[in-house]
Order: C-alpha cells, then structure tokens, then sequence
C-alpha cells in the first residue's frame, strides 16, 4: 500500500499547486518519522476516519507559500498570520487532502475527514497521531517547501 499512498500524495499535491499556482511541485523526498517536531511554520491537521483505518494528514507550510497562494486566488495578501490566512491554509489542507483520498478511494478504502486544526510556529511538537510512524513528502514548490506528513493505524 505504500507505493499507492505515494502517488495519492503526489498527485494531490501536484493537482492543487498546479490548479491555483500554475506550478508543478518537486518531490524532494519522503521519510518516516518518529520525531514531534512539525516542519513547517502552518500546520494544518486533519483526522482521518474510515471502516477499517484512522489516521492523521498533515499539511505543513511557511508563511511564503501561503502568501503567495493567498494573493493569487484573492489578489491580495496580508501582511502578517491573521485569521483569513490560517482559514487560507486550512482550505489549502482541505483541497491537498480531498484529493488524496479521491485518489485512495480507488484502492477500496474511504476515509472521511475532520476539520483542519491549526498550529502555528516553529519549535512546536505534535505528539503521536499513529502508533505507526508517520511519513513525510518533502515539496518544493517553486521556491517555497511544502510538507505533507501522513499516518494510518487499522481499527481493531
């Protein structure tokens, strides 16, 4: 399953940076981690439920990319996080995630979502989402990182 959980990943990222930014995003990598530190500035958390699985997905950004999202899709950005950026980064996080598991729905299994919860800074720690490790996808997009961290647990 890890292979098509890449590609899910990829392809959801890549629909969505490309669909609003018109830029392709790089996979820089993937890793597990066991670490609490977030990699990002933004950290939007999602829950994930489904019959069989619960999990977490993670989208984790810089102010940068979000800015530059924001002025993009509204023609404006702020100048500092405010409200309308952190409700921008959970809709960014909607947007990765719903095409994520459009995608992992074609491997049998449906997840449902929460709604993001938003964190914000850099020497922050987001306790254990999985008792399996999570993985990253490293993105570049244009200059800007982007993180996607993702964890299933099967329900017993």
């Amino acid at each position: 399953m890890g292979n098509t959980i890449a590609v899910a990943v990829k392809e959801a990222v890549d629909e969505v940076m490309n669909t609003y930014l018109g830029v392709r995003p790089e996979l820089l990598g993937t890793e597990a981690r066991k670490e609490d530190s977030v990699l990002g500035e933004i950290n939007s958390i999602i829950g994930l439920t489904g019959d069989r699985l619960q999990g977490a997905f993670v989208v984790s950004l810089n102010r940068d990319l979000l800015f530059k999202l924001m002025e993009t899709l509204l023609g404006d950005a702020p100048q500092e996080l405010n409200q309308e950026a952190l409700d921008m980064a959970g809709e960014v996080a909607n947007m990765i995630c719903g095409a994520f598991r459009r995608r992992f729905e074609n491997f049998g299994a449906t997840l449902r979502a929460s709604v993001p919860s938003m964190i914000t800074g850099r020497e922050l720690k987001l306790h254990s989402l999985c008792k399996s490790p999570r993985v990253a996808f490293r993105f570049k997009v244009g200059e800007h990182p982007l993180y996607i961290e993702f964890c299933l647990d099967k329900v017993q």
